[in-house]
């Protein structure tokens, strides 16, 4: 599985989705890095009464959902793992696939809503497979079918397992908690969760993950400012390392530029998620305003890596521990290192509830693929989705990695493929839709 996984995300790979990101960004003008005021504001409009869509979702608890989905063990064990074995260039290129990753997330959040299915009732509705069925149904009908099952099984499997995995890793670590009792407790927090169905869901996660994020942001700038000069030189050894070798020991290429790319590229798709096709599911339930939706669809990766990736990489960097550890153990060693127990603490902490609430938001993206491919018997699947995380803390590390890693470079191929020619074939309509924020 390591050889398929690194067949798959190959250097050119990596490359290939920032040529294409960039390609987004220059043909939308740029608008998923411009934040119109009133879009910045629904961040904080928690309810909205009046609407009975029992799949509508107040923008801002989607958006408090969509991050929560999103900032999960690929934040803390990604980006160790990325600089591990990148370099510290690699956290530079995860920045550029975040930046222009938001393009996609814009496009995708605007097209499921534009053209959707227009009843809520539908298996499309709120899924990236309404416009690939619409665009691309005739010419490539087999498309969306695959890209749901390709989501149902990340979701059910991949993605599910390495949050249970490294959850059972931290708690053994920590507590010396063993892995069938860290099995049962997930098991048993994930169904009382994912029982409920969305409304369950989106409760749990937008109250968690704002408060989880302020605290690790808040504990990494503490890092940061009482380290003032490593910090400036952990920024320039990030740019110069994105860009030429990074010599180890005696002048020794350890990592080179196209190692920084590929690490720094895959890590951070696998934590924001951007080109995966996940934004409609939690943004596109809400379909009063489109352009809202669609703007802080791509504001979710920004946060997701421009902050939260950003103080671990920069932590790990200006302690220094990188070249010794990797993954998760690499962070909390990191913030052991620059606060004592109480960073470690803090990292555990965070680590745990990032997993769950990612863990959670999965259930709700796999169920909806799990519909739309003629599932039935949604209670049974919410219960056969938390045996699935139980079976997660007993399975091998890097066999869950490299799987994800599969999965989501197969899933990056049949969802950007034809949302880039869905764009460029409805541009004029989404640019004025956007600019005129409808």
């Amino acid at each position: 599985m390591d050889t398929i996984a690194a067949w798959i995300w190959n250097p050119m790979l990596s490359l290939i989705y920032i040529e294409t990101g960039l390609l987004f960004l220059i043909a939308t003008q740029g608008l998923s890095l411009r934040f119109p005021r009133n879009v910045l504001r629904k961040i904080w409009n928690v309810e909205e009464k009046g609407n009975a869509n029992p799949r509508h979702i107040s923008h801002g608890r989607a958006f408090s959902a969509a991050l929560a989905a999103s900032v999960g063990v690929g934040n803390l064990a990604g980006v160790g793992t990325a600089i591990h074995l990148g370099g510290p260039g690699a956290m530079f290129w995860l920045w550029v696939s975040a930046i222009v990753g938001g393009s996609f997330q814009m496009c995708s959040a605007y097209l499921a809503i534009r053209h959707g299915p227009g009843k809520t009732d539908s298996p499309l509705y709120a899924t990236p497979m309404s416009y690939i069925v619409k665009f691309t149904g005739q010419s490539w009908p087999m498309t969306a079918p695959i890209l749901a099952g390709l989501i149902l099984f990340h979701g059910m499997v991949s993605a599910n397992l390495i949050q249970a995995n490294s959850v059972s890793r931290s708690l053994a670590n920590q507590m010396g908690t063993s892995d069938f009792l860290v099995a049962a407790l997930l098991f048993v927090t994930v169904a009382a969760a994912i029982i409920g169905g969305l409304k369950s869901i989106i409760t749990i996660s937008s109250f968690l993950a704002p408060w989880l994020v302020l605290l690790f942001v808040g504990s990494g700038l503490l890092v940061l400012f009482l380290n003032p000069r490593a910090t400036l030189e952990a920024f320039q050894l990030i740019v110069t390392s994105a860009f030429h070798p990074y010599a180890i020991g005696g002048g020794i290429a350890g990592h080179t530029v196209m190692q920084a790319m590929q690490f720094g590229v895959s890590r951070g798709v696998f934590s924001h998620f951007s080109g995966m096709g996940t934004a409609p599911f939690l943004q596109s339930s809400n379909d009063d305003h489109p352009a809202v939706s669609a703007y802080l669809a791509a504001l979710v990766p920004l946060v997701d890596s421009l902050m939260v990736c950003s103080i671990t990489g920069l932590v790990v960097l200006v302690t220094g521990d990188w070249h010794q550890y990797t993954g998760a153990y690499l962070t909390a060693t990191a913030f052991q290192t620059a606060l004592g127990d109480t960073g470690r603490i803090v990292v555990f902490f965070c680590l745990v509830i990032f997993a769950y609430t990612t863990i959670i938001s999965w259930a709700h993206f796999a169920e909806r693929c799990f519909q739309y491919l003629g599932g039935r018997r949604v209670i049974v699947f919410r219960w056969l989705f938390a045996g699935v995380t139980f079976c997660g803390p007993f399975m091998p590390v890097n066999f869950i990695w490299s799987l994800a890693d599969c999965v989501i470079g197969l899933m990056l191929l049949f969802h950007l493929l034809p949302m880039t020619y869905i764009v460029i074939k409805t541009l004029p309509e989404l640019l004025n839709d956007l600019k005129n924020n409808d």
